[in-house]
Order: structure tokens, then sequence, then C-alpha cells
């Protein structure tokens, strides 16, 4: 970005951040934040979300698996396990992280952005730590809030260029502070730009205060501002220097922790900050988390991790033989469990015959008590929500079309091409959904009776359906009837 043409105020500046398709803006984060007030939304639509895209999809997956998630290191092969074992709120953050350091990565990751970036999420760290030793409700809230506090200077850091430069020479002379530097080279304070983003991204309330009342100091403002203070001490004074060790005694009444018990957790954040940062794919900003030294006679950088660049998204999943077997192994570990919940059962089947199988659509259908309608329940893949409102078909008067005819057969069906070709076989409406392309159906039979299918199809990405592919779809199928079955089988609760 050239000086001339920078943006010349607040607006301008909020504006250039949306056409740079800053995640505050992007389609998938705001699905992501739609289900922040929501603590009843469905395991299905956070991880439909997710699943759509394949390179979130794989670095959540790496998140999950990763120390700072996952310490147990239980094997997490699934979007939908993710969700169960670590949490919605987890899982959901994860998103958030992820999408806003590929927009950082993406733009022109310079040593000022490394440094902010470095600092938000040791904060971070730091606050979800000290959350969760206060007993917090929801640490994972916290941490997203710290995160985001700076989300403006991030943002200006990321698309500053020039004028970046001029800001950057404006702050290092002698008596000014940074924010009179802001004032007098952009007309405004960054913090006010991190203000209008929060507004326009609908954040949570406690983000909401954290960026317009910072000086209102309940339990939970307290920690974020407390993490804030240690992540820029670590940075500018060090580990042993006399103001950590007061943010050390702070953080022990904050906590009720022994002072050394208090300054180890704040040691092991810090460290777990840095690895967090690699794991996030910011390896540039993990450099720049000042880690504490095992005798604790000094202080030292973290080495720059070594950082393979994330793997480019692809438009469909290809099949992998190996996350099949893995994801039939969890489903039937949910199983073993006694964990069978429908819905459980259905999107596990859901997400293995679309990512193990590699389809590029998927979804499973319900039946009405009489049978003589069929509606789609839940989808995955591109066009998910369409496909989804548009699946809804009645049985014809005459003879059943190829989606009734499997219910009543209660057998698998591979409709070639061919069979597409049938108007008497295939619904209209399902061609105009779907296009005219080979699909495979599965009945969902719970003690004999049929209560509706699976339909799949590789449509979108032009690969043809093979006999290998129809015998792993059928074996999902098989498990998840088996399931159903077993749930339907056991005693409900008394609520």
């Amino acid at each position: 970005m050239k000086t001339e043409t920078a943006p010349t105020g607040l607006d301008e500046w909020v504006e250039l951040i949306r056409e740079q398709e800053m995640p505050i803006f992007d389609d998938t984060a705001h699905k992501v934040i739609a289900f922040a007030d929501d603590e009843l939304a469905p395991i299905s639509e956070l991880a439909g979300v997710i699943l759509r895209d394949a390179s979130l999809t794989a670095r959540v997956l790496k998140l999950a698996n990763s120390i700072y998630y996952n310490p147990t290191g239980a094997g997490i092969s699934t979007i939908t396990r993710a969700v169960i074992v670590l949490g919605f709120n987890a899982v959901r953050d994860m998103c958030l992280a992820v999408t806003l350091v590929d927009a950082l990565v993406k733009g022109a990751a310079r040593d000022r952005l490394s440094r902010e970036l470095a600092r938000s999420l040791h904060s971070a760290t730091q606050a979800r730590a000290l959350a969760a030793a206060r007993g917090d409700k929801s640490p994972e809230e916290v941490f997203i809030a710290t995160l985001l506090t700076r989300i403006g200077e991030l943002a200006f850091w990321c698309f500053s260029g020039e004028i970046g430069q001029t800001l950057e020479r404006a702050s290092n002379q002698p008596g000014i502070t940074p924010e009179q530097a802001q004032e007098k080279v952009l007309g405004f304070r960054l913090s006010h730009l991190s203000k209008k983003l929060i507004q326009e991204w609908h954040l949570s309330e406690l983000l909401q205060k954290a960026i317009s009342h910072p000086t209102q100091m309940d339990e939970r403002m307290q920690i974020v501002v407390l993490s804030q203070r240690i992540a820029r001490c670590a940075e500018e004074q060090g580990w042993r220097s006399d103001e950590m060790n007061q943010l050390v005694q702070k953080t022990a009444r904050l906590t009720d922790l022994p002072p050394d018990e208090a300054r180890a957790l704040l040691h092991q954040k810090a460290r777990e900050a840095s690895l967090l940062a690699t794991d996030l794919g910011a390896g540039f900003a993990a450099v720049h988390i000042p880690q504490p030294s095992p005798s604790n006679l000094g202080e030292q950088t973290a080495e720059p991790p070594s950082e393979k660049p994330p793997a480019p998204a692809v438009l469909q999943p290809s099949p992998d033989g190996s996350l099949r077997i893995k994801i039939l192994r969890e489903l039937a570990a949910f199983l073993d469990a006694g964990q069978c919940d429908f819905n459980l059962i259905m999107e596990l089947a859901l997400e293995g015959i679309y990512r193990g199988v590699g389809m590029d659509r998927v979804l499973f259908a319900l039946t009405t008590p009489d049978k003589k309608a069929i509606k789609a329940k839940y989808a995955l893949g591109q066009g998910q929500a369409d496909l989804t409102g548009g699946f809804q078909f009645i049985r014809p008067p005459g003879a059943p079309d190829i989606l009734f005819q499997t219910m009543d057969r209660k057998l698998p069906h591979w409709v070639t091409a061919r069979e597409c070709e049938d108007a008497r076989l295939i619904p209209a409406r399902l061609t105009q959904l779907v296009g005219r392309t080979p699909f495979m159906l599965a009945p969902i039979v719970v003690n004999h009776q049929c209560i509706g299918l699976f339909y799949t199809d590789r449509g979108l990405s032009k690969r043809a359906l093979d006999a290998v592919s129809f015998d792993d779809f059928k074996q999902f199928a098989r498990q998840a009837n088996i399931g159903l079955s077993l749930a339907a089988s056991r005693p409900r609760r008394k609520t």
C-alpha cells in the first residue's frame, strides 16, 4: 500500500480490512461466531461449517490432537469426536484462532505484526489458564476475548504498508506515546479500530466490555488485563524483573495459589503459547514469545520452530482408507461404550462417508411416520444448506421412484448413469437439485423398520463412483443401522 493511497480515516480502514477479507468478515467465521451465544446449537451445525473447508478441517484436527488442547494424547480423527471430547466451545474457538492466523499469514508477516500476534496469543493463553484456575464457567470465552482485544492493531499491521513504516518511525521518537503517534499519523487510535471491528463482528459481551470499558474491573476483566500485562512484561522486561515479580503476586492472589505455583503456572503457559502459535501455523510469531529458562536464571527466546506450510485446500475430499478405518473404529467405540445417541451416530457416519470414502455430498433423510414423504435432516458438502432444504420428496401415487424403492426394499442401491436417464425412476426435483449424476443410496433401518436413507454422490467433482466406494459406503450405513437399533432398544432416561 502506498502512503498517498492509504485510507484517511477510521471508516476507510474498516472498509479496507473488509475488502482484504480479514476473518471478521469471512463467511465461515460469521457462521462459527453465530454459535457463540447458542449453547444448545447441535454438534452437526458446527461440524458442518468446519467440514466444508478441507484446510480448516485439517488444521482443527491438528490442534485437537496437540498437547495444548489434548494433553492425554487420545487420538481424534473426526470433527464430531473433537467436539464431544474437547467441548463445543473449545472447537469453536479453534476455528476462530485458525481463521485469524490464516488471514494474518496472507498479509505481510513483518516484524511488528509478528510481535503483535505473539503478544496476543501469549496473553490469551495466560488468560485461559487464569480463568480456569478461578473456576470460570467459560475459560474459552476469556481466551478469545483476550486474543481479539487488539484486533485493530493486528489488522493494521497486516495491511499497513508504507503508512505503517511512517507510524513506526513516529512511535520511536522520544517523548511521544504510541497513542499520540497513532493520532498524529492516522487521525485515530488503533484501539478505536479494534472497537469498530469488534462491533462489526458482533462478538461476546466480554469482548465488547474489554474494548469499551477496560477500567470496569470485574473478575473476568481483571484476568484479561493481568494477562496482557504479563505478556508485555515478559517481552519488554523479562521473567525475572521486579515488575514480573509483582505480577506473579497479583496472579497468586487472583488464583488463590502460592506464589511459587503461580509463577510455575505462568512459565508453563508461556511454553504452551509458543507451541500453540506453531500449531496454528504462526511459527513466525512463536519466536517472539519469551520463554523462561529451565534454570530460571535468565530469559531465553524460543527457538524458531520448524514450520511446514498448511496443505492447500482441496475442493472435495479424496478417498482415505486409513481415515475411513479410524472413523469406523471411533463409531464402534461409541457403540461399545453405550453412547448410542441418534444424532452422534448419524453425524459420525456422515463424516466418515464424506471424508473417509471421499464423496462430494452426503446427507441423511428421514421419513414421515406415514412413510409417504421423506425430508433431509442433515448434509455435508458444498451447498449443504440448499441440499438440506431442497431434499424433500413425496411418495408418487403410482410406482415408487428410486428413493422410496430403496426404503421399501431395505437394500443399498448404486444408481448408474444409465439409470439417471430414466424419468420414472429419478424424481425430476432430485435432478434439479443435484444434477444428472450417479449417486448411491442406503436405507436407514432400525429394528427392521426403514426410517430414512443416506444419499451421496461425486457430482460436483465429476469423479466416477466405483465398487470400492460403494462397499465403503454400505459399511458406514451398516454401522449406523446397528447403532441406531441399539439406541432404540435402550430405555429412555427419565427427565
